[in-house]
This record gives structure tokens, sequence and C-alpha cells, in this order.
């Protein structure tokens, strides 16, 4: 995953430092603590706290508003404090590394991961998800060689980056293979461990080729006019949802779930959605 950049919200000017996992206090869910009314149920870490582990550098899902530092906000982020209101509980959002995202929740760092990734086979053998939106890789490059590339196959032989651990980095590796396989050259791929770092990468001209979620994609170019853009959806289908995730097994699984359609019947994430202008038509939450 891992659609991440100064909050996205200034890739052209700086990458966004963040360091392991940092607990924040940053909810704002407006529900304040639970009590004898509440609907939050069994499992959750801390009584009357949802804790959400949250990689802030990848607007519009999840971001610092002031670029660096203080509060999160974002589709994702909002979607936290959403589902800490419908439990009547205070959100809490921890910043954590991309990489670290899984880790911390198989640690009991935090209830829950809401953070822009996808609901990979890899993800789904070791926790619980829930689907929230559509979502699948997408090709971002200067836009003359943009405007070129129709096909996964175009990126044989090209310099591609992707964020480290991400499902976009094992499926750009796996393609190259299939290069190689088809008698085309290998793809050079790097990895960096933030999104800031794979745009700026493409931007000096270190790669030509970023393969980023859509909705990350979608962002980054907008940020960047002239420079970068979004080449055809035929080179990466979409074809995965971003979900939200819990422990495997865990007493959060199921309300997790059943809160999600809850925020989606009422018109909650389709609000949230249209704040940050991503289409509601990609809400994709189990009816």
């Amino acid at each position: 995953m891992n659609l991440r950049v100064l909050g996205l919200a200034a890739v052209a000017t700086a990458a966004l430092l963040l360091t392991g996992c940092s607990a924040s206090s940053n909810g704002g869910s407006g529900a304040g603590a639970a009590n004898a009314n509440s609907k939050a149920p069994e499992g959750l870490l801390e009584a009357g706290t949802l804790t959400a582990c949250i990689d802030p550098e990848y607007a519009p899902l999840e971001y610092y508003k002031n670029g660096s530092s203080g509060d999160i906000v974002g589709f994702d982020a909002d979607g936290v404090r959403a589902l800490a209101a419908h439990w009547g509980v205070t959100a809490k959002l921890s910043a954590t590394s991309f990489d670290g995202l899984m880790p911390a929740l198989n640690a009991s760092r935090c209830d829950i991961v809401w953070s822009g990734l996808y609901q990979s086979d890899k993800r789904k053998a070791i926790s619980d998800s829930s689907p929230v939106m559509q979502a699948g890789p997408a090709a971002v490059a200067a836009p003359a060689l943009a405007a070129k590339l129709s096909t996964a196959e175009d990126l044989c032989g090209l310099r591609v980056v992707t964020q480290s651990a991400s499902a976009n980095s094992s499926d750009v590796a796996d393609l190259s293979k299939k290069c190689v396989a088809d008698g085309k050259k290998a793809i050079s791929q790097s990895n960096y461990p933030q999104t800031a770092q794979t745009v700026l990468a493409v931007l000096n001209g270190k790669a030509d080729v970023l393969v980023e979620t859509n909705v990350g994609a979608a962002y980054i170019a907008s940020q960047n006019s002239g420079k970068l853009a979004v080449a055809s959806n035929s080179v990466f289908p979409s074809e995965t949802t971003f979900g939200v995730f819990t422990r495997k097994g865990d007493k959060l699984s199921a309300p997790v779930a059943e809160a999600l359609k809850a925020l989606y019947a009422d018109g909650t994430l389709t609000k949230i959605a249209k704040q940050y202008n991503l289409d509601p038509a990609t809400l994709e939450v189990s009816k």
C-alpha cells in the first residue's frame, strides 16, 4: 500500500518523515468515552477507546492536516472517528509506518487498521477484514510516457518504483518475472518505505513509473499537474478493495463489519467520501 506523501499534500517539495509507530491522541470523534448506553463491542484493547493504526501520508485517505503533524484527517481517518462515534467511544489514531501496520495490529498495539490497505490474499491469511472501497493499482509517470502506457506489459524494461511491503510491490515483482518469461526485458524495480520517496524518485528522474493505488495515484497527479499523469486504467484494471483489518478471529471482526454496513446504510460513509472528493460509487461495503 501502501494508495503516501507528506500528507501527499506537499509531495513536490518534501518527503514526510515517519518513525515506526507513535501513538496519537488524534481522536476527536466527538463521542466521548463509552457510557452505560454505549454500543461498544467486547474486545477493545482500552475500554471506551477505539485505537486504529494508520499511516498518515496518503491523501485523501489519511494525512496530516497541516502537512507534517497535528490532526490526522482523510476518508479513512474520519471513518475511524465515525466508527468510534457509532459505538459511543473515543477514537485514537496511532501513526504507524506503512510496513508496520499489520505487525502492529497483530502485536495488539491497535484494535483495527484502517489505512488504505488492499484486501490481498496475503493479508487475509493473517487477519480478518471488511471491504470499504474499490481499489487497484495505477501507473503514474511523466505525461508523455503515461500516454504511451496501455497494458501492464508496457512496463517491461522500465524503471518502476513502488512502496516497500505493499501489494503493488509484489505485483510489479511478479510482472517482471512474466516479462522475462515472455522474452522481454525485466523491470528494474526499486522500493522505498514512503510514498513521498517514490513520487520524488519519478520527479527526480530516478524512476520512470510509480505504481500506486488508483486513489493515491489520482491525488499525486492532481498535485503535480504537468509533471505527472495517471496512465490508462487498462494497465492495471481495478480488481480489489481497501479494507478495515482486525486480528484473525478477533471479537471485533464481526462488530466492525456490522458497523461499516450501518455507516454505509445511513449515508455516513457517502458523506465522508464526498468531503474528500472521492466517488461514492466506489464504496463497496458488504451488504
